[in-house]
């Protein structure tokens, strides 16, 4: 919109000039003034929509590390992913807790098999607790996209 304030004003510019009195020529300088000033603007708002994107893209990544799983502590763990969860529609918070089962009964087949799965669950153990002792090391960073992935 802006570059065709500034084409517009030349344009008229332009004809006034092609006209050749005297007043028009003031006229054709006022018009060559509002050209430039569409110009100066115009780059101003190009320069605030370049800074607006830049802003928008570290804001996303702030956001995106913000939704990855953090295992430094249980507390973490569990904090994190319930942020994960939070952002998540119902539809991916439902696959993102059967990857987790899923991984979570992995680990209890590979790591103790049924006896150890019955041993987590008649101690209390939540999924959360399962999967942070299990696979805590390999779960830490991971986004919504390489859980699904790593659970196949």
């Amino acid at each position: 919109m802006k570059h065709l304030t500034h084409v517009t004003a030349l344009a008229a510019a332009l004809a006034l000039t092609a006209c050749g009195s005297d007043d028009n020529n003031q006229t054709a300088d006022q018009a060559n003034d509002a050209a430039e000033t569409a110009a100066s603007e115009s780059s101003s708002t190009m320069q605030d929509a370049q800074d607006m994107a830049t802003a928008v893209a570290e804001k996303a990544a702030e956001v995106a590390e913000a939704l990855k799983l953090d295992t430094s502590s249980l507390e973490s763990f569990q904090s994190s992913l319930a942020a994960m969860k939070g952002s998540l529609s119902g539809d991916q918070a439902g696959q993102l807790t059967n990857a987790l089962a899923s991984l979570a009964k992995g680990s209890t087949e590979e790591k103790g098999g049924l006896l150890g799965a019955a041993k987590d669950l008649a101690s209390g153990k939540s999924m959360e607790e399962t999967l942070y002792e299990k696979l805590g090391d390999q779960l830490d960073g991971m986004t919504f996209e390489d859980i699904l992935n790593l659970a196949g």
